[in-house]
């Protein structure tokens, strides 16, 4: 009695975060029948605006599936762009950000050779290369900063614009890549913007996680908290950034998931936290502490 105590009182799956690609992480393990908790840093600011791309319907099936108002907003025809760069280098819009002559100069990224810099995997260098400054500063970085919280000197290319360096390559300039892109997928130019802000995403994951039964806790600190009480949870998906992990966590039970600079798309994370819940039924049959439950038992 004493020892299925113990277990009925363990979460399989712990979920560190804040951003809605942690939030989906801890949803998509609660639906295959785990016990979920879910920890939400104390000083997570839910205050502000909502926005994403529209990249492959991915974030907007989300939102629908947390029942939460969002907005589809469509570029006027001329202005679309990727990450802040543009597909037309003389649209109104880049000229009152840059003036004609930053215009021209991110014109003169046509007929730039494209192995002038190589393989150039950093988002702000390889705009500040081929665009010129004026175009890192005012066009790309307001973008990256409002969608993802970065400078785009902080992220890398294939993270927030899968596709845009092979296109690049194949087209010869980055306003084209985007031109590549945008009719390859229409999305990719279009955004998500939510209504009710960050807020309205964490009411419905609340609301959610109670249909599950499951449990979310402010937590002040996670990282302490984590280092003191992990052996009560079987798995633990987490954002840490740059936090270094306790040395007596298996790091065999852990997955990252959330927003960071190797990965702030939501487009990408998502996917990757789908993937991660199911493989969370896998890692938990490898516990000889640990009996199947729920859709577990129907693991070969």
């Amino acid at each position: 009695m004493a020892a299925a105590k113990a277990s009925s009182s363990r979460c399989d799956v712990l979920t560190i975060g804040s951003d809605l690609a942690a939030f989906v992480a801890a949803l998509d393990c609660a639906r295959i029948g785990l016990k979920v908790d879910l920890w939400i840093p104390k000083d997570a600011d839910f205050s502000g605006p909502a926005e994403f791309s529209h990249r492959g319907g991915i974030v907007a099936a989300v939102l629908d599936d947390l029942g939460v108002d969002y907005e589809i907003v469509i570029p006027v025809k001329g202005e679309e762009e990727i990450c802040g760069i543009p597909a037309n280098p003389f649209s109104p819009a880049v000229r009152s950000a840059v003036g004609w002559s930053g215009a021209w100069r991110i014109y003169l990224d046509r007929i730039k050779p494209v192995l002038t810099i190589g393989n150039e995997t950093n988002l702000g260098t390889l705009v500040s290369q081929r665009l010129g400054e004026a175009a890192l500063t005012k066009l790309v970085n307001p973008v990256t900063t409002q969608r993802y919280g970065y400078l785009a000197q902080e992220l890398t290319v294939d993270a927030v614009a899968p596709g845009l360096a092979q296109a690049l390559t194949r087209g010869g300039s980055l306003s084209n890549a985007v031109v590549e892109l945008m009719l390859a997928d229409h999305r990719i130019v279009e955004r998500v913007v939510v209504s009710g802000g960050q807020q309205a995403i964490l009411d419905a994951v609340i609301a959610k996680m109670d249909y599950f039964a499951e449990k979310v806790t402010r937590v002040a600190d996670p990282t302490k908290k984590l280092a003191s009480g992990w052996k009560k949870a079987g798995v633990i998906l987490a954002d840490f950034g740059d936090v270094s992990i306790p040395e007596d966590i298996d790091p065999e039970r852990i997955a990252g998931v959330g927003i960071s600079t190797k990965s702030p798309g939501l487009e990408s994370a998502i996917p990757a936290s789908q993937h991660a819940a199911l493989g969370m039924r896998r890692v938990l049959l490898s516990d000889p502490e640990k009996p199947p439950i729920g859709t577990l038992s129907f693991e070969g």
